[in-house]
C-alpha cells in the first residue's frame, strides 16, 4: 500500500536484465547515474591488489519500493558484470523477493551482499534446498519442520516455529554486541 512502485526484473538475457535493473534504479534515484555520486566514484577508484573488494556506502532514496527478480533473470544478474549493478538496485528497495532459485544462488545473493557491504547477513532456511544459503550466511537459522532436519543440522541456531525469530534477533542479537 505505501510502495510507490515495484520493479519486476524478468530479462531473458544479460542485457535485457542489466537494462531493467538501470531503469529501476533511475526511477528510484536518478541523482545515482552522475559523476559526483558517491557510489560512482567509490567504483571508479582504482583498487589496490591486496583489497578484496569494495564495500559499496548506503543509498537511501526518498520512497518505498520493492524489487521482484525470478530465478532466470538472477543468474544473470549475479554475473561479473551486473552483479554491482544488483545489489545497488536491490538495496535501494525495502522489499526484495527472488523466486524460482536454485540453492546455489540463495547462497550467492548472500555472498554478494557480504562482499560489497558492511553487513552482518542472517540466513534462514527450513530444507535441504536452503543449507548452502545458511552456510554461506554469518549467521544461519534452520526451522524444523516438514521438509526434513537438514537445515537445522547446518544452522547456527534452530528453532520449532518461525515466530521465535523476534526473540532471537532481540535478545541474542543484543548480546551479541554487549
Amino acid at each position: 500500500d505505501d510502495m510507490k512502485g515495484i520493479f519486476i526484473v524478468a530479462g531473458h538475457s544479460a542485457s535485457e536484465v542489466l537494462e531493467e535493473l538501470r531503469n529501476a534504479r533511475l526511477k528510484m534515484k536518478p541523482e545515482s547515474f552522475n559523476d559526483d555520486d558517491e557510489v560512482n566514484i567509490q567504483l571508479t577508484k582504482p583498487q589496490k591488489k591486496y583489497k578484496k573488494s569494495v564495500v559499496l556506502p548506503e543509498e537511501n532514496v526518498e520512497e518505498e519500493y520493492g524489487l521482484v527478480i525470478n530465478g532466470h533473470s538472477l543468474a544473470y544478474a549475479l554475473e561479473e558484470n551486473t552483479e554491482v549493478e544488483l545489489l545497488r538496485t536491490a538495496c535501494m528497495c525495502k522489499t526484495v523477493i527472488c523466486c524460482r532459485v536454485t540453492p546455489l544462488q540463495k547462497a550467492q545473493v548472500v555472498e554478494l551482499v557480504k562482499k560489497y557491504k558492511k553487513a552482518v547477513t542472517l540466513a534462514i532456511g527450513d530444507g535441504a534446498n536452503d543449507v548452502s544459503m545458511i552456510k554461506t550466511a554469518h549467521i544461519g537459522v534452520g526451522i524444523s519442520g516438514q521438509e526434513g532436519m537438514q537445515a537445522v543440522l547446518s544452522s547456527d541456531f534452530s528453532f520449532a516455529q518461525f515466530r521465535y525469530l523476534q526473540r532471537l534477533l532481540l535478545v541474542h542479537g543484543r548480546w551479541s554486541y554487549i
